[in-house]
């Protein structure tokens, strides 16, 4: 994102102590200050990083930080809101097609992001799962994967009786449990795409109609074969170095 960016949608929502909109000099300070923030974060950590060091790669005093954002948390939260807002917006313009098609591809999109910047999201998988809302996770999935189960439901692709919400929280804790365990270093990057999609599959594929049920099933057949001879291969390589 860049800072003129940054700075226009922090202007939608941001106002001083009396409520007037800020300047563009003012805007444009905070947006530095957004786009530091991640990047001390990836390059130190979310626990390893002090309010001192945000302050001063923002060009701002800690008292700055804490009457506009509470604390270190609240930076770093409305920092990652910006970028998930950011993403979301992008990947809108990719998502064509059934609303099977364009939930499954939201995942590819997200696993991309993700893994184009790596050291951030494996800073921030941890707080991610502790403080989903503050951090707009919650609502970056619903953006994507609930309006997707809506159409499909409009589409006929799923059954009327699933519970659209039930179903969009239930693979928002599988994505975050996935890429948790990718940030952990259980799953490589080669393999963690091709499980983010698996998870999806599964929850799915018993709510859908049959017309669509033989597709997925299909699909997760091919994948757990991709991901088990991946594994094997692994294991096999490890087993000559020994």
């Amino acid at each position: 994102m860049a800072d003129a960016k940054v700075a226009q949608k922090i202007g939608k929502t941001a106002t001083d102590r009396l409520g007037r909109k800020l300047s563009n000099n003012r805007l444009m300070r905070r947006a530095k200050m957004m786009l530091s923030t991640l990047d001390l974060v990836a390059e130190r950590g979310y626990e390893a990083v002090t309010v001192d060091q945000l302050a001063a790669a923002g060009g701002v005093s800690k008292k700055t930080i804490y009457d506009i954002y509470g604390s270190k948390q609240g930076l770093v939260a409305q920092a990652v809101a910006l970028r998930l807002d950011d993403l979301v917006e992008r990947f809108s313009e990719e998502l064509t097609g059934s609303g099977l098609n364009r939930l499954l591809r939201s995942v590819d999109l997200t696993c991309d992001a993700v893994l184009h910047t790596p050291a951030l999201s494996r800073a921030l998988a941890p707080m991610l799962v502790k403080s989903a809302e503050e951090f707009h996770l919650t609502s970056f999935f619903e953006r994507l994967h609930r309006d997707a189960i809506i159409r499909m439901k409009k589409e006929r692709q799923i059954h009327p009786w699933v519970d659209i919400d039930f179903t969009a929280r239930s693979i928002m804790l599988d994505q975050v449990a996935v890429q948790n365990m990718w940030a952990g270093g259980s799953i490589d990057d080669d393999s963690y795409p091709s499980f983010a999609r698996l998870s999806v599959l599964r929850i799915m594929t018993p709510l859908a109609k049959a017309s669509v049920r033989k597709d997925l099933v299909e699909e997760i057949r091919q994948l757990q074969d991709q991901l088990c001879f991946a594994s094997a291969g692994r294991d096999g390589g490890d087993e000559a170095q020994s």
